[in-house]
């Protein structure tokens, strides 16, 4: 039997009732989520931001820090004083900070290899050399950084220039000057990974107006005092770390003084520390890498800082 007239537009009426249900639902459900991912998006930005807040907190702590330091132990810095001391997790509000201080004139500064000109620097150079043989690396690496730092146009034996960096792919052109991150050593020819692995703990780069900065024998590593001369070895490097328990040197140590090594760059005190702090808020993690500079005043300013890498 037909169905009459009544009852067919009244089916096409239920069928367009369940379409028009169906894409109310789907837009619902739309919205829904695009608020979902709205709240998430607007969470995650004030999370950052508290982050960041706590990170810069963190970083004016350590200036305080560093500044009493300094005032209450004149002319030297040792691993012994606060500012070293490392320091449990401190929670906060919606998560949790970390932080540490590291002296980065207990480094050899990779920025000694030339001066102002572009110049290489034969007694820097060769500590960089003697800092490769005690972490039983390449020491004509150290050629090769130099040639990556000079202006000279002409690479040492071994070394590289632009001749050879511009035929790489991608190509790219030499420093010829200070470096302003470790991690530009990457780009050296030579400096694998894993080279690079092993000797960025014990290297920095301080900006240009640091000068030479000498090495702090009071927080030196074993194989950062070892550079300080082709003389000092494992042994004698750990006798001078051994007695820094008792006593903060303001003078040669008497290991060296016993065996008359008279090291040019060897100093007592810092200027220059690096202020690495993780801020964990919600599910954001922020990492601020500040560069310290303490002067003469005992006056601490950020010199660089940058967020996530070094």
């Amino acid at each position: 039997m037909a169905r009459s007239a009544p009852d067919r537009q009244h089916g096409v009426a239920l069928i367009t009732a369940l379409v028009v249900l169906a894409i109310a639902a789907g837009l619902a459900a739309a919205m829904i989520w695009q608020s979902g991912l709205d709240v998430r998006r607007t969470s995650t930005l004030v999370q950052g931001d508290q982050a960041m807040e706590y990170a810069l907190g963190a970083e004016a702590w350590a200036e305080q820090i560093l500044a009493r330091s300094g005032r209450q132990n004149p002319g030297a810095t040792a691993l012994s004083q606060d500012w070293a001391q490392q320091l449990p997790p401190l929670p906060v509000e919606g998560g949790q900070i970390r932080g540490k201080i590291e002296d980065l004139q207990g480094r050899f500064n990779l920025n000694n290899i030339v001066n102002a000109q572009g110049q290489i620097q034969p007694t820097s150079l060769q500590q960089f050399q003697n800092l490769l043989t005690a972490l039983n690396q390449d020491p004509t690496l150290a050629q090769t950084v130099a040639d990556w730092m000079s202006r000279s146009s002409v690479a040492s034996p071994g070394g590289a220039k632009d001749d050879y960096y511009s035929r790489l792919q991608p190509a790219y052109i030499t420093a010829e000057g200070p470096i302003s991150s470790v991690s530009e050593l990457l780009l050296v020819k030579g400096i694998t990974p894993a080279v690079y692995a092993q000797i960025s703990p014990y290297v920095c780069a301080l900006p240009a107006q640091a000068g030479v900065a000498k090495v702090n024998i009071n927080t030196a590593s074993g194989p950062v005092l070892e550079s300080l001369d082709s003389h000092i070895s494992a042994d004698l490097a750990s006798q001078v770390i051994g007695a820094r328990g008792s006593q903060v040197f303001k003078s040669p140590p008497d290991a060296f003084t016993a065996a008359l090594i008279k090291p040019a760059n060897m100093g007592y005190d810092s200027q220059y520390f690096l202020l690495t702090v993780d801020a964990e808020i919600g599910s954001t993690h922020v990492t601020l890498y500040s560069l310290l500079y303490r002067g003469a005043g005992n006056g601490v300013i950020a010199v660089r800082r940058t967020f996530g890498t070094l």
